[in-house]
């Protein structure tokens, strides 16, 4: 594979959460040609990528190419083994491409997507960039069957024998191949095997090396299948192509039970945030140095904590503490504009960024005033650490100027005076660094007692204020729940008068129809339950002769029907049949029990009442009367006779003793 082979993709049209997929503008950098490829799909482009099998594809956001980190693994396994995924734009923390290119001396039309590929192909060339990694440097190899041996039949124990014999085989094969590799390479592994009759149901072997260094492919033969993969991170990791330059760096530290890091450039861009329960002081120590020089490490209280202290004196930085305490608004208004996770990363951010915000137009003037060609984050740190500005740039312009010399070896007494007067001017400079460092301590420890004075006087005042207002909000609040606990009950009141004056209004209709005599009011039950009765007697009263309607008369008995008989109803008008057990009860207790298909109701719009005319009634009852008159008759007949046969059989058998 050639080492110079890189690709540069950008996205020129379409979008992956659009209806319309992406197409892409391509650029390769191969051997110093250029070549560009327009409105390339993604599908296309991976065949590209496995003809050229390019060692990175640079691209300035990954969500460009995959919607999500599953759609991200899938497409690093589909790569080849060493082409590596770069994210030119930053790992974590984005930057602009523009600002990258321009650092880097580039220029290129943003606006064009075929030179935003070929920035970012170029700017990877250049170690500009991070690799994308979402596996680990382990690989899992896994060797089963290649289908499920099912049921079978007669032959079914010699098939899974001879399957579980393939696995096992194939497992042997790749364990003497990761043997080679231990022996050759160095590598190491681990497995795991399930036997079953006849061989191995399942082998797992776990490689301390990444996938591209295991040359075992994946793939189907015969009845068993084999998969190598790579061991997914729990999170992404973005590794830089080149070591980070050791530039200073403002650092902001709120140490506690959860101690959080910010870390800040001298041009107050975010570098690196991070909280943890768990780390260390000389971790943190080790985190900080990762990232650069730190020339202030500060804090948002004052005195500054000794664990900050600590860190301090590691790196023989400046310390930073604010002239007056950091209100919580103040720590939101520092460190919302780089975004955080918790309150302790709030105030690392706010730590850094106070002492940023006091000095940064003095950085600027700084800035201003060095001559080109010198190291103008060297001259802020030197002024930072007590030094004149002039006395600064002049340093450092002697030492660009400076022209080279043949160093020539003096004599033994001249070389213990030239090291003694080195020693001098060396503690000269500490102690007019110490000298400028007091004087700036002593003058913020006056303002920071005249500030707490302020403050004490402040808090007098306002506990007298707070005492006076937590009292009365007391009293509001008692007050507010006896307003809500009345308001609460004044509801209940108010749905108990609305039944009442529905009730009302429903026994007025009824008492209108039963004065007025030109139609009988008819009283509905809609089942035939005691619950439902007992519910219309209280809602519209059923007395003595009152004419009842049973909408549904399926689900009643006896008890139901000598209930209704008790309340001295006239007549029982049924939409559908009712048990057996019922009506013998009603007829028994002379309650007329009628279909409503005989006779004419008439419902009011609700179909909460209904009327029956007089002269109906009276005819329905007339004919259930007759009715019920032949039926009694009948059962003397039938009672009558069954008492003569009874006779005539005790007869008979008298007769025959």
């Amino acid at each position: 594979m050639p080492e110079n082979i890189i690709f540069g993709i950008d996205i020129a049209k379409g979008s992956l959460h659009a209806r319309e997929k992406p197409a892409y503008a391509v650029v390769i950098l191969k051997n110093g040609d250029v070549e560009h490829h327009k409105m390339v799909s993604l599908h296309k482009f991976m065949r590209m990528v496995w003809k050229e099998k390019p060692s990175l594809i640079a691209v300035d956001n990954i969500y460009e190419l995959v919607s999500d980190k599953h759609d991200l693994i899938s497409f690093l396994e589909k790569l080849p083994p060493d082409t590596k995924l770069i994210q030119v734009t930053g790992g974590e923390q984005l930057l602009p491409l523009t600002k990258l290119a321009r650092q880097q001396g580039l220029s290129f039309d943003r606006f064009d997507p075929n030179a935003e590929a070929l920035i970012c192909a170029q700017l990877s060339q250049m170690g500009v960039g991070y690799e994308v990694s979402a596996f680990e440097d382990k690989t899992v190899i896994k060797v089963s069957r290649g289908r499920s041996p099912g049921r079978g039949g007669w032959s079914q124990n010699r098939y899974r024998r001879k399957m579980h014999g393939y696995v096992r085989q194939r497992a042997r094969e790749i364990e003497d191949s990761l043997n080679e590799l231990s022996r050759t390479r160095g590598f190491t592994f681990s497995q795991d095997i399930t036997e079953r009759f006849g061989g191995y149901s399942k082998a797992e072997f776990i490689v301390d090396a990444p996938r591209n260094k295991i040359h075992i492919g994946s793939g189907k033969y015969g009845d068993v299948q084999v998969s190598v993969k790579g061991i997914e991170r729990d999170s992404l990791v973005f590794k830089p192509l080149k070591a980070k330059k050791r530039d200073y760096i403002i650092v902001g530290i709120d140490p506690g039970t959860t101690t959080a890091v910010a870390v800040l450039t001298l041009d107050g861009e975010l570098r690196k945030i991070h909280s943890s329960r768990t780390i260390s002081i000389p971790e943190v120590i080790e985190m900080i140095a990762q990232e650069g020089r730190p020339l202030v490490i500060a804090s948002d209280v004052f005195p500054t904590p000794n664990a900050v202290e600590k860190i301090r004196r590691a790196f023989n930085a400046v310390s930073s503490s604010p002239f007056e305490v950091l209100s919580a608004g103040d720590k939101i208004e520092f460190a919302t504009p780089y975004g955080y996770s918790n309150n302790h990363e709030r105030d690392a951010i706010a730590a850094a960024v106070s002492f940023y915000r006091k000095n940064k137009n003095k950085f600027e003037q700084i800035k201003k005033k060095i001559p080109p060609g010198v190291d103008a984050s060297e001259a802020i740190a030197q002024v930072v650490r007590g030094k004149s500005v002039e006395a600064v740039i002049s340093g450092l312009t002697r030492t660009q100027t400076k022209e080279p010399y043949v160093l020539v070896v003096p004599e033994k007494r001249d070389e213990e005076t030239f090291h003694l007067r080195e020693s001098i001017r060396k503690y000269e400079d500490i102690i007019n660094e110490m000298k400028t460092k007091q004087e700036f301590l002593e003058k913020e420890l006056f303002l920071r007692d005249e500030k707490m004075r302020e403050l004490e006087e402040l808090i007098k005042k306002q506990r007298s204020d707070i005492y006076k207002k937590l009292k009365k909000d007391k009293t509001i609040q008692i007050r507010d729940m006896d307003i809500q606990r009345l308001q609460n009950k004044i509801s209940e009141k108010n749905r108990k008068i609305s039944e009442l004056n529905e009730r009302i209004h429903k026994l007025k209709r009824v008492r209108r129809l039963e004065i007025s005599g030109r139609v009988l009011p008819v009283k509905i039950i809609f089942s035939f339950t005691k619950d439902s009765i007992l519910k219309t007697r209280e809602t519209v009263g059923i007395k003595k002769d009152d004419i009842i309607l049973l909408k549904d008369s399926s689900g009643g008995g006896t008890i139901t029907a000598k209930m209704l008989a008790d309340l001295g109803v006239r007549a029982i008008i049924i939409c559908n049949d009712m048990s057996h057990a019922a009506e013998e009860e009603l007829f028994n207790l002379g309650v007329p029990v009628l279909r409503a298909k005989d006779v004419n109701i008439q419902f009011d719009s609700t179909e909460e009442l209904a009327v029956i005319d007089p002269d109906d009634m009276r005819n329905a009852i007339e004919d259930w009367n007759k009715k019920a008159q032949e039926r009694r008759v009948t059962a003397k007949e039938e009672w009558l006779k069954s008492l003569v046969d009874e006779y005539r059989s005790e007869r008979r058998r008298e007769l025959k003793e």
